[in-house]
């Protein structure tokens, strides 16, 4: 019996959008002994729309993929499963799989939309067998812990793309990490508060809280510009 066509995957993490050019998702086969790991480049918004379902963070008010999960479910049309298909000179294609009424159809989406809405309604993430051993990038043997593998990855700074629209060009991926002068509690305060702005600048941009949004973006400015004592 050969091997299946499609591979579950999981959702692993978020490279956080504040530290890189480019969000990263993280997907990670949910069965094996050593998964492999496919990460996709996408938007700030889809980013930040995974990471608060991933961390279950309730918006402010309800963003698009809140409101297509429940327009779906007032329609009693259900999401099967959503499957990334296939990748084209660094663009990755994926399909949202739905049924109404025992009539199924597959609706074309972008990765970063269809992982979404499957964590929203609850629904298995596939991508491709063949896609899969073409671009997913394996664990060395000393290296099973996802977390190394990760960082290897960041060390070897390939270009994987998922551009916001069709025509854009792949874009280079590369994690500035930042960086804190000092040591002891006040750094570790100052740290915690800033992300915390973050975090609530996140929300506010993703609920159209515009003006409380600049608020909180003068506040990062502030608190990033001042001189650690």
């Amino acid at each position: 019996m050969g091997k299946p066509s499609l591979v579950e995957m999981t959702v692993v993490k978020v490279s956080p959008y504040l530290r890189e050019d480019r969000p990263l998702v993280w997907l990670s086969e949910k069965q094996g002994e050593q998964p492999r790991l496919l990460p996709i480049a996408i938007g700030e918004f889809e980013a930040a729309a995974i990471q608060m379902q991933l961390e279950n963070d309730e918006p402010i008010r309800p963003i698009s993929y809140d409101l297509l999960s429940s327009m779906l479910d007032c329609l009693t049309i259900g999401v099967r499963q959503v499957v990334i298909h296939n990748v084209r000179r660094s663009i990755y294609y994926a399909k949202v799989v739905i049924e109404k009424d025992r009539s199924i159809k597959d609706i074309d989406s972008r990765p970063s939309d269809a992982i979404a809405l499957a964590l929203r309604t609850s629904s298995p993430i596939y991508v491709s067998r063949e896609l899969l051993d073409k671009v997913g990038l394996e664990p060395l043997e000393t290296e099973l812990d996802i977390e190394h593998t990760l960082d290897r990855f960041y060390e070897l700074e390939p270009q994987i793309s998922e551009p916001l629209n069709p025509e854009a060009e792949a874009a280079n991926i590369s994690v500035p990490l930042p960086q804190f002068e000092g040591t002891g509690e006040a750094v570790e305060e100052e740290k915690d508060e800033l992300t915390l702005l973050q975090h609530q600048l996140q929300q506010a941009v993703l609920c159209e809280e515009y003006e409380e949004a600049a608020r909180l973006r003068d506040a990062i400015e502030t608190l990033a510009n001042r001189p650690q004592s």
